[in-house]
């Protein structure tokens, strides 16, 4: 009998989604070097919070309010097949389709300027975005993400030891061919027990991480990367290590290779791979600190 691959088994590295919600309005939405001036006068931002696998917009609920507050407008929409999309899900979605649902949201809702924050997984997503539309995007920062070459997919930032082949198998013959997962409420939230303590949010977490599952294909996928005006746009890493060696193969490879990049800033948080759930505060003073320091410059 073949054995079942359950998200606890693999510890999946790749977590959060979004659903759009726009707080604020900015004054301007010009591009280039006159709306960095613009956004630095005014104050106002746009940040685009794009989540990683498993998860749907509500994995950003309570980072978002606390950017609105401060006058920034922020989207976090879910990604095709998971969140409020769960119902889109099929086995034609790819990393190429969640790739477009960002790109789509920047050129729909005439965006320029733009924050682009990447989490986990959406650490491959942002980085097709800026590879289509390096000119809508004004700062790129990766949350305990993926940061791919061309070619790799988001299967080479899974945590050592992770067993692909299995992982395909089981979406073939459990979950109608393209579902990656289909653990109960239950076994993801003992699963989340390490990263988010509060019992009430961590059901809650849960909860909705059992509603959808990621496409297969959007994990195996090759990203493909040609642009080399997404070389020129500053980018800023943010690593949250209190999940120890867990991820730490993972994401400390990453940051070893950006850290003396100019373009590249490093930022450590007190926080885990769950943060913007477990600690939203710490994630968007984090944000909102990305932000002043580009002001500065």
């Amino acid at each position: 009998m073949r054995k079942r691959v359950t998200f606890a088994v693999f510890m999946v590295a790749a977590l959060v989604s979004g659903m759009v919600a726009a707080c604020a309005t900015p004054e301007s939405n010009q591009s280039g070097e006159a709306g960095d001036q613009e956004m630095r006068q005014t104050g106002n931002a746009t940040f685009v919070l794009v989540h990683g696998a498993y998860l749907g917009g509500w994995g950003w609920k309570n980072v978002t309010p606390l950017l609105c507050q401060r006058g920034h407008t922020v989207y976090a929409p879910s990604l095709t097949g998971l969140g409020e999309r769960a119902h889109l899900g099929s086995p034609d979605v790819d990393l190429d389709t969640h790739i477009e649902d960002i790109v789509n949201l920047l050129i729909w809702e005439d965006l320029h300027d733009v924050i682009l924050v990447g989490w986990s997984y959406g650490g491959m997503v942002v980085t097709g975005v800026l590879d289509r539309v390096p000119e809508r995007v004004a700062h790129v920062v990766y949350l305990d993400a993926d940061v791919p070459y061309d070619g790799d997919t988001a299967f080479d930032f899974f945590p050592e030891g992770t067993d692909v082949v299995a992982m395909e198998q089981q979406a073939q013959e459990m979950g109608d061919g393209w579902k990656t997962f289909t653990d109960s409420a239950s076994e993801i939230e003992f699963f989340l027990a390490a990263w988010i303590p509060d019992d009430e949010m961590r059901r809650w977490a849960a909860e909705r991480m059992a509603w959808s599952t990621q496409p297969f294909s959007t994990l195996n996928q090759p990203i493909s990367l040609s642009n080399p005006a997404a070389d020129t746009v500053s980018k800023t890493y943010i690593r949250c290590p209190l999940d120890g060696e867990f991820l730490a193969n993972v994401y400390d490879p990453i940051v070893d290779r950006v850290r003396d990049d100019p373009l590249w800033n490093v930022i450590e948080l007190s926080s885990n791979h769950m943060a913007p759930i477990a600690n939203p505060d710490l994630v968007a003073e984090a944000l909102l600190g990305v932000l002043d320091s580009l002001e500065e410059e």
